[in-house]
Formats: C-alpha cells, structure tokens, sequence
C-alpha cells in the first residue's frame, strides 16, 4: 500500500492528476484512490505560487514499479510544486488487540440482563410515626429493666453487708 501527496498549481491541477493517475496505471497499479483536499494556501511560496491544490492518491503496486512512478513525478516540474511517496506496511493486529475485539464482540451479542423490581405492599410498610413509636416503645422497656436490676443489685449488696 502506497500514498503519494501532491501539491499541485493550481491553474494545472487537474491536467496533471489525468497524468499521474495514467502513470499509475501503467506501473499496475490497484485500488486507486483519489482524496482532493482542495485548495489551500502555503506556507511560503513555491516558484512565485502561494496557493496550491493538495491531493492525496492511494494505491497498491509492486515495489518494483515504484521507481518508473518516482521518475515520472520528477519530471512533472511545472504542474507539480512537492510530492511525497511512502509506503505504508499493512500493519497485523496484536494478539491482545485481537483479544479485546473479541470481547466486545462477545459483550455485543450478549442480552441485557433483566430487572425484576419487588413491590411491597401497602400494609406490610410502616410509617414512619409507627417506628418511632416503636422505638419509643423499646427503649422504654429496657430502661425499666435497666432500673430494677440496679435495685436489685444494691440489695443483693446491703444484704451481703449486714450478714
């Protein structure tokens, strides 16, 4: 997989695009892709341009037949004002990345879980009075409790004494 980057004139753009696409053709080159960026201004000028159009082609070719495609662009010195030809690796996905595809792939299919809401009814909820009532209650009680077995220990205590 190959890109090239041309920064073309803009009054002779598209005439050197129908050049560079049949120079590709000739090298055997697959899966052309054209991507226009359009016209854009430099950043300094080029032989007296300061706007350019900017194209980026895409294609598949043998390494070979690179060379006939770079001396080509050479000779485009008119039209064409930079250009820029790399190779791009097809790159394989790491065991992990593949893992982690898998997953999501895996958590995709898999259905939501179902919620199930329990409803109490209306006579089993205590009001609030009622559980304050309630507490009331208890601490009632077990303040009473609290109270006789002091007695009964100071009892026990004065008993023990006097015996």
């Amino acid at each position: 997989m190959y890109e090239l980057m041309l920064v073309a004139n803009v009054d002779r753009a598209d005439q050197l695009l129908s050049r560079v696409e049949k120079n590709l053709k000739e090298a055997n080159a697959v899966a052309i892709s054209v991507d226009r960026l359009g016209k854009k201004p430099l950043a300094y000028s080029i032989m007296k341009q300061n706007d350019a159009i900017f194209f980026v082609v895409s294609f598949e070719a043998e390494s070979g037949s690179i060379k006939s495609v770079w001396d080509k662009l050479r000779l485009e010195q008119e039209d064409l004002l930079r250009y820029l030809l790399i190779h791009k690796p097809k790159v394989k996905a790491s065991k992990k990345s593949r893992k982690v595809a898998a997953k999501e792939e895996k958590d995709e299919e898999k259905e939501k879980p179902k919620v199930t809401v329990a409803v109490k009814k209306a006579s089993t909820v205590k009001s609030e009075e009622e559980r304050v009532s309630e507490v009331r209650k208890v601490s009632k009680v077990s303040k009473g409790k609290k109270t006789a077995n002091k007695k009964s220990i100071k009892s026990k205590k004065g008993k023990s004494k006097k015996e």
